[in-house]
């Protein structure tokens, strides 16, 4: 008995020391979290962990870094092990009520939290924690009562909640919202403040591209043969897979709030709502749109059997349900696309509040608040800059005070009575027509993806058609003359050129049954048979605007042109010192040829 008496005596001695010395390992990972290298003072916990394995404050103090690393599983970890080592001690209860309450377990965290408070009644940091998520959870319960009559989908809604709560998803902090049958939002029930992650979907409730091509109707589309023309498929199919398996699929609480039917989007427009659109390219791009699912659809049908017994407008609903809710993630370093429960209810909006990804670590989607958001205010996500166009035909909504990124559709066609014709159009491939989708600036700061989306490609395509003799020198190469990125040719050839551009706009601008004054005062009244027709207006709005720019570029920028260079001189230096888009212009493009033009 002795002897035992010895070594427990000689183990506290040792562990006593190893608190105290002043160059210890526990020292120095305690110095670390105080200048707050967290991944510095992870490694000496852990290090000194090794050393001494019941030390339960190494181990309360691993917790607090692991907080500090958004490592809530471990942290929540090390805390019941600092509990187990010393339940009477309070900050083993403390640190797994600040886990839990990160990982959004707001109950759990509470009854921890009071425990910690029985143990230390007088600990300010327990006490203080335990008033709010008292708080928090009041006010949660007060927001929820208040806010559950407002959706009269309430019960479907419902059952997704608890479907998602049951596998493990949280989102305690807010709710869906009921505007109309096609316009819903995600709002706050309490003030929130930034950083704090206010939805987490754990991996098994994202419905990625690899579960769709894994499933019955997946396989039986890849042993057929066929490649897909658009990735989005992958899920569209699927959705409609899982749609008829209804009770059997464990998709169905969520696929049940998945709208009906699309009535916003410009592709299932009736004619009511295409005569609103009369002139307008969204016409053109819905109805490609709607080629493209039906070739899509058709080439589905034609390699895979197993397919055939659903319908071409459950494929279009498919498509619509992906494109409208799409996520762009990265799971463990693999790129793929996926739809996120509740994550694909938030609506749009540039500034958003939040951001959002796959945490590895977590294993599941999180998305985290960039900033403070005030109780009842509503939560949006980004959709990226474009123009009213993409947003419209793609998602069928449209924003105001979009100008920048709104473009407009400029068709143009090589001149018979070009004297180089029959040049030109060897390099042009024999076909003499060209078109492109640009917004109103010169600019390479713009929204667009694709090569005839860039406002410096038309204006070389331009420069080109209306080059002469020497200056088609200017254009050329070793592969033969250049369609795009020729810089400013010559004065006559930009003046030509503004010309050109506004010849096509006013042509383009003819093809609109009214003026832009007509939408501007439609607009302003806001007085619209239903959202559709206000996102009509707005996109015709948009796109007469974009033409107005181009019409007035040229009527600007022509007399400037013609100026003398000592004449331009002050009107150079006022556009250089008050930046615009038009003023860019002058900048890059007028400034240079006038000044080489003496």
């Amino acid at each position: 008995m002795a002897k035992k008496r010895d070594r427990r005596k000689k183990a506290k001695e040792a562990k006593a020391a190893a608190k105290t010395a002043p160059d210890s390992i526990a020292d120095k990972g305690k110095s670390a979290f105080v200048r707050k290298d967290y991944d510095t003072a992870l490694k000496l916990f852990t290090q000194a962990l090794e050393e001494d394995k019941k030390n339960e404050r190494l181990y309360a103090n691993r917790a607090a870094t692991n907080i500090e690393l958004s490592n809530f599983d471990e942290a929540l970890e090390d805390a019941e092990t600092c509990i187990k080592l010393k339940p009477e001690w309070h900050k083993g209860y403390y640190r797994k009520g600040v886990a839990l309450e990160k990982l959004l377990r707001y109950q759990e965290a509470r009854a921890a939290l009071k425990e910690g408070e029985k143990k230390a009644p007088e600990d300010a940091a327990t006490k203080r924690a335990l008033e709010s998520i008292e708080s928090l959870l009041n006010e949660l319960a007060i927001s929820l009562e208040q806010t559950s009559a407002d959706n009269p989908d309430n019960d479907r809604f419902t059952k997704m909640v608890q479907w998602m709560k049951d596998g493990g998803c949280k989102f305690p902090k807010l709710y869906l919202k009921y505007y109309s049958e096609d316009y819903r939002g995600v709002h706050t029930l309490c003030k929130i403040p930034p950083n704090d992650c206010v939805l987490y979907v754990p991996l098994k409730y994202l419905m990625t591209n690899e579960v769709a091509m894994e499933s019955e109707i997946g396989q039986a589309i890849q042993k057929s043969g066929y490649d897909m023309r658009s990735e989005h498929s992958w899920l569209a199919v699927y959705l409609i897979q899982e749609k008829h398996n209804k009770e059997k699929s464990f998709w169905k609480p969520y696929i049940d709030i998945l709208p009906d039917k699309y009535g916003n989007m410009p592709m299932l427009f009736g004619d009511i709502y295409k005569k609103f659109l009369s002139g307008s390219y969204a016409l053109t791009m819905a109805a490609n749109r709607m080629d493209s699912l039906r070739a899509e659809y058709d080439g589905i049908c034609r390699s895979c059997k197993a397919f055939r017994k659903y319908m071409f407008l459950e494929f279009v609903w498919g498509r619509l349900a992906v494109i409208t809710r799409i996520f762009g993630l990265n799971i463990h370093g693999k790129k793929t696309s996926a739809l996120v429960p509740y994550a694909d209810m938030l609506n749009h909006i540039t500034d958003k509040q939040t951001d959002w990804q796959y945490d590895d670590k977590r294993k599941g989607y999180t998305m985290i608040t960039n900033r403070g958001v005030a109780r009842g205010e509503q939560i949006f996500d980004s959709y990226g800059r474009k123009c009213n166009g993409r947003y419209f035909v793609n998602y069928g909504f449209t924003i105001d005070e979009n100008f920048i990124d709104n473009d407009a559709v400029f068709r143009v066609t090589l001149p018979r009575g070009d004297p180089h014709f029959n040049m030109k159009l060897k390099y042009l491939h024999n076909n003499p027509t060209r078109e492109f989708q640009v917004p109103p600036t010169y600019s390479e700061d713009v929204s667009v993806l694709s090569e005839n989306m860039k406002p410096r490609n038309m204006f070389s395509f331009f420069r080109f058609l209306h080059a002469r003799d020497k200056e088609l020198m200017l254009t050329s190469s070793q592969d033969g003359y250049q369609i795009k990125d020729i810089a400013p040719i010559s004065v006559r050839n930009e003046i030509s050129v503004l010309k050109h551009i506004q010849e096509v706009a006013k042509e383009t601008l003819s093809q609109f049954p009214d003026p832009l004054t007509v939408d501007h005062k439609l607009l302003k009244v806001n007085k619209f048979m239903d959202m559709n027709h206000r996102n009509c207006v707005m996109m015709r709005c948009g796109e007469k605007e974009t033409l107005h720019w181009y019409i007035n570029l040229a009527d600007k920028a022509i007399p400037l042109l013609k100026m003398k260079w000592k004449d331009l001189k002050r009107v150079a230096a006022k556009c250089h010192q008050q930046p615009s888009r038009f003023n860019y212009y002058v900048t890059e493009v007028v400034v240079p040829l006038v000044k080489n033009n003496k």
